[in-house]
């Protein structure tokens, strides 16, 4: 094996804790919410006008697609995180080391599906107590788990630009 392969195929474990601090970062944010905000018309407004914390409850996906909260809507998602979080597990598994962004990237995604998949589990929908606005305007409210999603797309992105402009492995 040479020097080039002895990071290729080896598995990072530090990612796969990493990625189980995010799960119980977000459990205990929620946790936290749970009791603390629920019945749902309480908020604590942390910047007035801006920014608070409400309980909100999501059976569907991002900015509540899906959420007709029927039994099969809910299984569906709980089986299609499930399998999500496998393969992002697995990729992340077999991600060469010298692919430090994308392994970060497969980190916050994995992190993010294992969150909202327990609150499937647990609550039947997903807990959610974010919650932007301005004026009129009133972004969707969402949570850490979310959070770790969206930062793990957005390097997901930038990942695969970078890859596309650096020259392949054949060519070096």
């Amino acid at each position: 094996m040479g020097a080039s392969d002895a990071g290729r195929r080896e598995p990072s474990y530090r990612h796969f804790l990493v990625a189980g601090g995010l799960v119980v970062l977000d459990q205990a944010s929620k946790l936290w919410v749970y009791w603390a905000l629920r019945p749902t018309d309480t908020i604590i407004r942390v910047i007035p006008g801006c920014f608070q914390l409400r309980y909100a409850e999501n059976p569907g996906i991002a900015f509540s697609l899906l959420d007709s909260g029927t039994p099969a809507m809910r299984l569906t998602l709980l089986v299609v995180a499930i399998c999500a979080a496998v393969g992002v597990g697995l990729y992340l598994w077999w991600t060469p080391g010298d692919r430090r962004l994308l392994r970060w990237t497969l980190t916050c995604l994995l992190g993010g599906i294992l969150g909202n998949a327990i609150d499937r589990v647990v609550h039947g929908a997903v807990i959610d107590f974010l919650d932007f606005h301005w004026g009129a305007w009133h972004f969707p409210t969402f949570n850490l788990a979310d959070s770790c999603i969206t930062v793990g797309a957005v390097m997901l992105a930038l990942d695969t630009f970078s890859e596309l402009w650096r020259p392949s492995r054949t060519e070096t």
